[in-house]
């Protein structure tokens, strides 16, 4: 671009040299002018090319640039190269920039050429000559803008610390997803992955962790990792290699995720003695498990076994769903089927399972007992309030009902009171305890749970507030069906407690 006596003169000089190509338009308008005028007063382009090996830093000088009939001059010219911004300093503060933008195109993402040069070649559109100003006022057709997008590398995660390398890289592969949505999902779970969306960007490029992972008897393999910013990930292999699961993330902010809202189980206990088989005997205790991990409640909801149903088997108590060979399954079955109750799987126990279970799990139960317990007819009663109870002794108080005012309601309670002494005790511990116990529990236990499903769960005991517990019966009274068999139908208000359970899994005490 010429010049004459009477302009200023402007240069830019990059930082490093970001291109090869160098393109310039200028155009603007007097300050009383609209900005949508048809014809700017000024207007200039130039095309400059450096040869590959010839510049370094090229320092680009704009000559002629004069003050507008306004007085001031346009203010700003800026060079933009990807991540390299470079801005000539301002010429006053009354200086006005009207319009300025310089247009690199990019031949190479690096560029490592050595001598440099201010002076160049001019090639490509026509420019005029220092020597003749009429000329100076020609000008060209500046060519189409032309806009070059690079996209920014993929941001990933790497996990190192005491995790085996498959778990370190389900790990790092899940946080990666985390940070950068354009990372591979693979396998995981569109909600887990949904609920960590909005981390994007937050994370770091590098974790240590420490692993604490179980093999089940009944196959598969279940894990936790407890990153070094005290954050937590489940993992499960169902038989196709690691996959995470589960995810805290409270260092970010984030609430649990442990499968969707709420968890819904059933808790069975069997009356098969020593040698039978539990699964084919009648049920002594039925409950219905509730967990919603994100708000830290949930629901123990006992079904009286006496209760009468109509089953594609015939009328029975529901306790006898299991029986004839049927197993589990069918009541599992009446529950999602005949009450609409989204149960996802059961646990079985029976007389010595249980007891060995709360040995490996608690040892002596720490429990509360509202109000003393008469003595039976095979082992002594229980005093009220708190007291140590050894396995044995935690089995004979959950199978009381005789001399009980309430019956069976009332041991069915005294079960939810078991359960929620159980999980007091077990949040003593840490989430990273849960594989080991989970291992216990399905050597000791029936399940169709997978380890997904078991690890999930098991995580999410030690997120609940056992204040936050309920612990109910369904109401009902006492009649006779069949034949005269002494049975209970519930009550209608029973109805109301099932559809909170359906609904969200927690009980609406409202």
């Amino acid at each position: 671009m010429g010049h004459t006596s009477g302009g200023e003169s402007i240069a830019v000089r990059p930082s490093r040299n970001p291109a090869i190509s160098l393109r310039f338009g200028i155009r603007g308008h007097g300050a009383n002018d609209p900005p949508n005028r048809a014809t700017p007063w000024w207007s200039r382009i130039v095309r400059r090319d450096y040869p590959w090996d010839s510049v370094r830093t090229p320092t680009i000088r704009f000559h002629n640039v004069h003050r507008n009939p306004d007085g001031d001059l346009p203010c700003g010219i800026a060079l933009h190269a990807p991540k390299q911004p470079v801005t000539c300093p301002p010429m006053g503060s009354s200086h006005r920039l009207t319009s300025a933008a310089l247009a690199i195109a990019l031949a190479t993402t690096a560029c490592t050429s050595v001598g440099s040069s201010e002076s160049s070649t001019t090639t490509g559109a026509p420019t005029t000559t220092e020597s003749n100003t009429a000329a100076a006022q020609t000008t060209t057709s500046p060519p189409h803008p032309t806009t070059t997008t690079t996209a920014a590398p993929l941001a990933t995660v790497r996990v190192i610390g005491v995790v085996p390398g498959e778990l370190a890289s389900a790990v790092g592969a899940f946080l990666s997803v985390a940070r950068d949505s354009r990372n591979d999902a693979g396998s995981l779970d569109a909600e887990l992955v949904q609920h960590h969306a909005g981390l994007s960007g937050m994370l770091e490029d590098e974790y240590a962790g420490t692993a604490h992972t179980q093999d089940l008897e009944t196959g598969g393999t279940v894990g936790v990792v407890r990153l070094d910013n005290e954050d937590i990930v489940l993992l499960a292999d169902d038989g196709e290699g690691w996959r995470v699961v589960g995810a805290h993330l409270q260092s970010l902010g984030a609430d649990p995720w442990f499968g969707g809202n709420p968890r819904r189980i059933l808790i069975l206990g069997s009356d098969a003695r020593p040698g039978g088989d539990p699964a084919v005997h009648r049920m002594d205790s039925i409950h219905i498990l509730t967990a919603v991990p994100a708000q830290g409640v949930g629901t123990i909801l006992g079904w009286p076994r006496d209760t009468w149903v109509d089953t594609p088997y015939g009328e029975m108590r529901i306790n006898a769903l299991t029986t004839s060979g049927r197993g589990p399954d069918a009541l599992f079955s009446h529950f999602v089927e005949s009450w609409g109750i989204p149960v996802e799987g059961y646990i079985l126990t029976a007389f010595s399972g249980f007891e060995k279970l709360i040995s490996a799990s608690v040892g002596r139960l720490l429990i509360s007992l509202p109000t003393g317990v008469p003595e039976q007819e095979w082992w002594p009663g229980f005093s009220a309030g708190e007291q140590r109870l050894t396995p044995t002794r935690t089995l004979d108080f959950a199978r009381t009902r005789k001399r009980l005012s309430g019956g069976d309601f009332t041991r069915s309670w005294h079960q939810g009171l078991v359960m929620l002494a159980v999980l007091t005790m077990l949040q003593q511990g840490s989430v990273e305890d849960a594989p080991v116990l989970l291992g216990e529990l399905v050597k000791y236990a029936r399940t169709n749970l997978t380890p997904t499903d078991l690890i999930q769960l098991g995580a999410a005991a030690f997120y609940m507030d056992v204040g936050e517990v309920t612990n109910e019966v369904l109401p009902g009274h006492l009649g006779r069906a069949g034949g005269g068999a002494s049975v209970v139908f519930l009550e209608p208000e029973a109805e109301g407690i099932i559809e909170d359970v359906i609904e969200d899994g927690i009980r609406d005490q409202g």
